[in-house]
């Protein structure tokens, strides 16, 4: 097990414990999240090393690598990616850039597979074998292990795209160094990840599912955000909600302590409302661009 030591936004070493956690999709083991006392970065610590990690995602409900629409949850998950993947299309093409784009953890590739559909020319990255295999199934064969991300070339993308990947980053700073060398310069990162300080993080506390330990290392508000990507040379232009996600992670949530459906749509419904005036839904894309000098 590996213990967080250091924040690696802020580089405080003082922590506070902050929530344990149940891993109620696939081990049931519990974890300690903890929060950095100087700039709130949460983190699960300890967690699981390098080596043992992937043996949390092994399970064929772990819908990014899997494609399954099993269950209630699995299959409205699969009719509304329909629906997202036409808006983040439409959200990249709006910056009116090169269509160049690389997705890292792009999973079994849906989002990259609809991009090129609309000719984008497409790269994909993607840590797990059997995800990769399937995406280049589906005739994507520009998808490789993730860890190729440090071999690409310097100002080769005009979009890179993280759906729901960088809390699962232990390298921060090394991906995000990384990130920067190989974005033009005025292309767009969007990064997007749940937002531990939404309504419903706040209503479900230790149940809420997008806290998702041990699989996600670092839980990110939106100040954290900011922090890191000014650390690295990005500015964040601006930060927009994704919706849906507060129904899903509430369904999820609500299966996990026990609760119903009915309770997960109302809840759904009252964290995306509340969250509307501030922009802090249950989960954000933050668009971020380099800073030029």
């Amino acid at each position: 097990m590996i213990e967080v030591k250091e924040c690696p936004i802020c580089g405080s070493q003082s922590f506070s414990e902050f929530l344990e956690i149940k891993d109620h999709s696939i081990s049931k083991e519990v974890f300690k999240v903890i929060q950095c006392d100087s700039c709130g970065l949460r983190a699960t610590s300890p967690r699981p090393n390098d080596e043992d990690l992937p043996r949390y995602y092994e399970s064929e409900d772990y819908i990014s690598h899997s494609d399954t629409n099993k269950g209630l949850i699995n299959s409205l998950y699969q009719t509304v990616k329909s629906i997202t993947l036409k808006k983040k299309e439409k959200l990249i093409s709006s910056f009116g850039t090169a269509k160049k784009l690389l997705d890292v953890g792009c999973g079994t590739g849906d989002f990259i597979l609809f991009c090129k559909s609309k000719g984008w020319d497409v790269s994909g990255l993607e840590p797990d074998q059997n995800a990769r295999n399937r995406a280049i199934e589906k005739g994507l064969e520009n998808t490789k292990d993730i860890n190729e991300l440090f071999s690409i070339a310097e100002k080769s993308y005009s979009i890179i795209t993280m759906w729901h990947v960088m809390e699962h980053v232990s390298e921060l700073n090394k991906y995000m160094e990384q990130l920067n060398k190989i974005l033009v310069e005025n292309g767009r990162l969007l990064i997007a990840v749940p937002n531990p300080d939404s309504p419903d993080a706040i209503k479900y506390k230790e149940y809420w599912a997008a806290f998702d330990v041990p699989r996600h290392l670092f839980h990110f508000s939106k100040e954290n955000i900011k922090q890191l990507a000014e650390k690295h040379g990005f500015k964040l232009e601006t930060t927009k909600p994704m919706i849906y996600d507060a129904f899903y992670v509430a369904m999820l949530s609500e299966k996990y302590k026990g609760g119903s459906f009915l309770n997960a749509g109302i809840n759904g419904f009252l964290s995306n409302t509340k969250a509307s005036s501030s922009t802090n839904h249950s989960s954000l894309i933050y668009i971020l661009s380099k800073n030029v000098k």
